[in-house]
């Protein structure tokens, strides 16, 4: 009976050391890959190299080819001709201001006695010795020849525009009469007047009144002539 006591006693101590044996080996095994671990850490960090520059830049590649041209629009078609215009007929356009008037003394007809109008010159260089020149008050639509009258009954006011021409120039005279609370006269009209002129040649002149077209209307006149009127810029 003490024997195998002593035999178990043996095994159980041999068995205790291998146990004891297999702790150590296992112990220095773990050692030995951790070792190994950071060592191959430590070699792929170090083997890493700096950065490289740049490469070249490459070549431009080739050209795509063109598009295709679009078809051109079809032309239109030409305008209707205008009139022919007439070069012996001329106009132009001039507005009077209200300070534009001064006093003048006209001299009467076939008399020395002169009397008082509000005046003012326009000039122009269409305007020459051998040119009729026919006026126009132009208000609104309308268009009234010079010389003109227009009374007004209600103040038994007459209001006057007169014209005349020479070389360069054409003279407006204006005056106003009024009977009422005794009578009085203005020589400028209370607004600003526009004006309109026709410059003819004398021979086309003859030809209008020759025809029976009435001087003093002006939509007659366009209207024999039958041309478009060149309106120069005011000089």
């Amino acid at each position: 009976m003490v024997c195998k006591v002593l035999i178990i006693q043996v095994i159980l101590l041999r068995t205790f050391k291998s146990n004891i044996l297999k702790s150590k080996i296992m112990k220095k095994l773990v050692r030995l890959l951790s070792v190994l671990a950071l060592a191959s850490t430590v070699a792929f960090v170090s083997c890493k190299g700096d950065k490289g520059d740049q490469g070249p830049k490459g070549d431009t590649g080739a050209q795509g080819t063109p598009g295709t041209n679009g078809t051109n629009g079809i032309d239109g078609k030409d305008g209707a001709d205008g009139k022919d215009g007439n070069a012996n007929v001329k106009s132009f356009s001039h507005t009077v201001a209200v300070a534009d008037w001064t006093n003048t003394e006209v001299p009467g007809i076939g008399t020395g006695s002169t009397s008082t109008w509000g005046a003012t010159s326009v000039s122009n260089d269409l305007i020459t010795a051998d040119k009729l020149v026919l006026a126009f008050l132009v208000s609104g639509d309308f268009k009234y020849s010079l010389p003109l009258s227009l009374s007004k009954e209600i103040d038994q006011s007459v209001e006057s525009l007169q014209y005349s021409y020479s070389e360069g120039k054409a003279n407006l005279y204006y005056k106003s009469q009024s009977q009422l609370f005794g009578g009085s006269t203005s020589y400028a009209p209370s607004s600003s007047l526009s004006f309109k002129f026709i410059v003819v040649e004398e021979t086309l002149a003859a030809g209008l009144k020759t025809s029976g077209v009435s001087l003093s209307d002006y939509d007659q006149v366009i209207n024999y002539l039958n041309k478009t009127v060149t309106i120069p810029t005011q000089l």
